[in-house]
Parts: C-alpha cells; sequence; structure tokens
C-alpha cells in the first residue's frame, strides 16, 4: 500500500511538471541560430564599406582592410567567420564547421557580390570551414555562374579532400599579412 502511495505521489509531481512546462513554453527562447534573413542590413553595410577603404590605397590594402570589416560584421553577431585575401588578390572565406553549410553560401553569395560591386572585379573565391585547433579543410568556392556572370553560384564539394591527393592549398594555414 505504501508503495501505491509513492508511485502515485511520484507520478502526480512528474505529471504537474510536465502540465507546468508545456504552459510555459515559449519556442523561441531556445533559439540559437542566427536570423540571416536580411544580410544587406547588417553592420557595417556594403555602403559603409565603401566609405571605410582608402582610395588612395593599394588594391591588396583595400581588400585586406575590406576583410577585416566584413568580419567584424558576422563577430558583431557572434559567429566565427573570417575572410582573409592572399598576396594575389585570391579571397579565403572561412566559417566554423558548426556554421550550417546554407549559411555558409549565403556568406560566401554576399561576399562574392560585394567584392565585385566594390573592386570591379570577378572575384575568387573560396570556402573553407575550421574546428578549433585544426587547420581549414577547403569544402567548396564561389564563382560566376555560368549562365550569368555577373551572379555568383556557390558550389560545395564536402568529399574535396577525398577525389584527390591533398595538396598544400586545401588545408589553409597562416597567410601572411592577415
Amino acid at each position: 500500500m505504501k508503495r501505491l502511495v509513492i508511485i502515485a505521489i511520484v507520478l502526480l509531481v512528474a505529471g504537474g511538471t510536465a502540465i507546468l512546462k508545456l504552459a510555459t513554453y515559449e519556442p523561441t527562447a531556445n533559439d540559437t541560430m542566427t536570423d540571416m534573413t536580411n544580410l544587406s542590413t547588417w553592420e557595417p553595410t556594403t555602403a559603409q564599406i565603401r566609405t571605410q577603404l582608402d582610395p588612395n590605397a593599394s588594391l591588396l590594402q583595400r581588400k585586406r582592410h575590406y576583410g577585416r570589416l566584413f568580419r567584424s560584421r558576422y563577430r558583431a553577431k557572434s559567429m566565427a567567420v573570417n575572410l582573409r585575401v592572399g598576396q594575389d588578390g585570391m579571397f579565403y572565406l572561412e566559417c566554423a564547421a558548426t556554421i550550417p553549410t546554407w549559411d555558409k553560401a549565403l556568406i560566401a553569395h554576399q561576399a562574392w557580390t560585394e567584392i565585385r560591386e566594390l573592386f570591379g572585379e570577378k572575384p575568387r573565391l573560396s570556402i573553407y570551414e575550421s574546428y578549433i585547433g585544426t587547420l581549414s579543410r577547403r569544402v567548396g568556392e564561389a564563382r560566376a555562374s555560368t549562365n550569368n556572370p555577373a551572379v555568383p553560384e556557390v558550389v560545395f564539394d564536402t568529399g574535396w579532400h577525398l577525389h584527390r591527393k591533398p595538396q598544400r592549398a586545401d588545408f589553409l594555414g597562416r597567410l601572411p599579412g592577415s
């Protein structure tokens, strides 16, 4: 009899707790993903970046300054995103591996479009993902679309390193000047 009373009390407490949790549940309270529906409004915006770029600086210096401003836009939203520029003007977009692929594609699309708008060139943009404490791994690229060269096409290949012998460029270490 005592066992039955104890079991009934435990079930009542558990049931009451479950009902209380359901009554006070707020689905957006646990939302940990950043809302990326309108990236063009994130600061610094493209117009703000344009005014901050020094027209008297060399092209490579302006690109590197753009990379720092681009990074600050995402770091302000607590997103681990970095945009580096190599000596040859190649752009390397590094994203944390925890960022979903579709968000990496949005970020790469925005970077490609802005680079084209700010520097008037068809950018070369490689996409890398990284884990804490490891070298970055190339997972894709943004390039001009075959149908419309003014529009970027973001291509991912997560098995990039399996198709051929890895090359030094596949694992991005520290770039000079970054």
